[in-house]
């Protein structure tokens, strides 16, 4: 199962910003899961989000599972470096206890599932915030869940309500979730995040860097978030750092951002439709020591 079959971690996963060139593994893996928007013909047949998009939850299980798992949620490109990334940041293995934060209709879940790992997804389904205009119900989400073999454990709520277990988890996932939640609920997060993990489970995260805002720029937020210091939300989390370097994680006195400028020719930058603002994805792997 990727790197849980070599069981220990790969250089190039070290990465903190992800790169411009994707690793020939994440490529395989891509094209292996239809990822990050689904097959080309789906691609090209909702282009424009017509008829067929909007009543994409409602397709027959079959056609379902041929437009495959990553077609049912409107996805940036960087999510083509990011959903590999997590799934070979850590060594996973069959019958392993994995939870993912904010998963929404993305098809990361239904992978984890078919990779024979027990998952629970936690989402509490509503709009995040008036200026997102987004809405997903539990049995839109039912209906892709059964059509990719019903095995994930769905929770319609926040993680802090969801009362899991302590001790619980091997893996805990975040793909770019947590810059969109906001700044005060952070800290509490990412504290029920340690309090579920296992002794030695790991929190593999991916976090939006926005270029439009603090510290590049005066503005504070954009539409989509805001910039937050991953250097307080490890802290707050008590977790050590697996998997990340302070020269390029937001809110670290080492993080420089015109070094990050000087250096933008290295990373996988994204613009999101519509907009000119370059966007990076930062990556980190936190671990349950104590």
């Amino acid at each position: 199962m990727g790197s849980g079959e070599r069981g220990e971690f790969i250089a190039y996963f070290k990465i903190m910003l992800a790169p411009k060139n994707l690793p020939q593994e994440f490529t395989t893996w891509n094209i292996q899961h239809k990822a990050p928007e689904g097959p080309y013909w789906w691609v090209k047949v909702v282009r424009g989000r017509n008829f067929a998009w909007r009543n994409r939850y409602n397709l027959p299980p079959w056609l379902i599972r041929q437009i495959g798992p990553f077609g049912f949620q409107l996805n940036s490109l960087a999510r083509s470096f990011e959903y590999p990334w997590c799934f070979f940041a850590t060594p996973l293995e069959a019958g392993m206890q994995v939870l993912e934060v904010g998963a929404g209709s993305s098809g990361f879940q239904f992978v984890l599932a078919k990779s024979r790992l027990e998952v629970t997804s936690v989402d509490p389904l509503i709009n995040p915030s008036k200026q997102v205009n987004w809405i997903f119900t539990a049995e839109q989400f039912n209906n892709l869940n059964q059509a990719f073999g019903g095995k994930v454990n769905f929770i319609q709520d926040f993680l802090q309500n969801a009362q899991l277990e302590r001790d619980t988890y091997d893996r805990v996932f975040s793909i770019s979730a947590i810059e969109h939640i906001p700044p005060e609920e952070i800290a509490p997060l990412v504290q029920e995040i340690a309090r579920i993990l296992k002794l030695g489970g790991f929190f593999i995260a991916t976090i939006d860097l926005f270029m439009d805002c603090y510290p590049f720029t005066d503005k504070i937020s954009n539409k989509y978030g805001s910039n937050i210091s991953v250097c307080s939300l490890i802290e707050a989390s008590g977790l050590k750092i697996k998997v990340g370097n302070p020269d390029e994680l937001c809110g670290y006195p080492e993080f420089k951002p015109e070094n990050i400028c000087k250096q933008l020719e290295k990373f996988l930058v994204v613009k999101n439709v519509g907009d000119k603002s370059p966007i990076l994805t930062q990556c980190i792997v936190l671990e349950k020591v104590t």
